[in-house]
C-alpha cells in the first residue's frame, strides 16, 4: 500500500537539496537566545530542537505579524496544542488582518471558532499532521519556520526568509488542504 503523502518538510527539502547541507544550529537555552532579527539576519537556520524553543520562536513571529498588522500562518500537530495558545491567539488575531490556523482537529466541529479575519482549518489525515509551522509576511514575501514532529518532543526543521523556499512550503500546504493562502492580497483592517 503507497502513502498518499509524503513528508512536508521532505518535500520542500526535495526541491531544494542544499537546504540539507547546511549546518544545524543549536537554538535551544543552552545557546543564546536569539531575537527574531538575528532569524532575519541569519537567512537560513536549520535545527533539531524541543517544543521550548519552538514556542519561544512561535512566538516571535506571531508578535511580528501583531505588529506590523501582516497576516500569519500557524499550525498546530493536535487541538490540545491549539487550545494551549487558545486565549493568546483569540486576542492576537484581533490586531492581524488575516490569520489561518491550521490544525488536526479530528472533529472539525469542534474546533476554535475565531473572529472572522481568520480560517480554521483541519489537516487531520494530511501530510500535515505532524507539521509545526508559524509563517508571516516580511518586507521580501512569506517567512517563518517549518518543523516536523520527530517523536519524543523533539523537532527537526528550519527558519527561512527566501521567497521560493517558503512559498514552497505553501504551495504544499494549498495542495494538501485544497485552499488557498495569499500573503500578498491586501486584507486591509478595518477601522473601528
Amino acid at each position: 500500500m503507497e502513502l498518499q503523502y509524503q513528508s512536508m518538510l521532505d518535500e520542500v527539502l526535495k526541491e531544494f537539496p542544499k537546504l540539507s547541507d547546511v549546518e544545524i544550529t543549536d537554538i535551544t537555552d543552552h545557546n543564546l537566545l536569539w531575537y527574531l532579527s538575528e532569524y532575519i539576519k541569519a537567512g537560513y537556520v536549520r535545527f533539531e530542537t524541543g517544543r521550548k524553543e519552538l514556542y519561544r520562536l512561535s512566538i516571535l513571529l506571531e508578535n511580528y505579524a501583531a505588529k506590523h498588522k501582516v497576516p500569519l500562518l500557524a499550525t498546530f500537530e493536535t487541538s490540545k496544542r491549539y487550545k494551549y495558545v487558545e486565549d493568546r491567539y483569540m486576542e492576537l488575531v484581533e490586531d492581524i488582518p488575516k490569520v489561518w490556523i491550521i490544525g488536526n482537529f479530528n472533529n472539525p466541529s469542534l474546533a476554535p471558532q475565531p473572529p472572522k479575519n481568520a480560517e480554521v482549518i483541519s489537516c487531520d489525515g494530511t501530510n500535515l499532521s505532524e507539521i509545526w509551522m508559524v509563517l508571516t509576511k516580511g518586507e521580501k514575501g512569506p517567512f517563518g519556520l517549518i518543523a516536523e514532529d520527530m517523536g519524543d518532543g523533539m523537532y527537526r526543521g528550519f527558519f527561512s526568509i527566501s521567497p521560493s523556499v517558503i512559498r514552497k512550503a505553501i504551495e504544499s500546504t494549498e495542495r494538501s488542504l485544497k485552499i488557498k493562502i495569499d500573503f500578498d492580497k491586501d486584507y486591509g483592517m478595518d477601522d473601528d
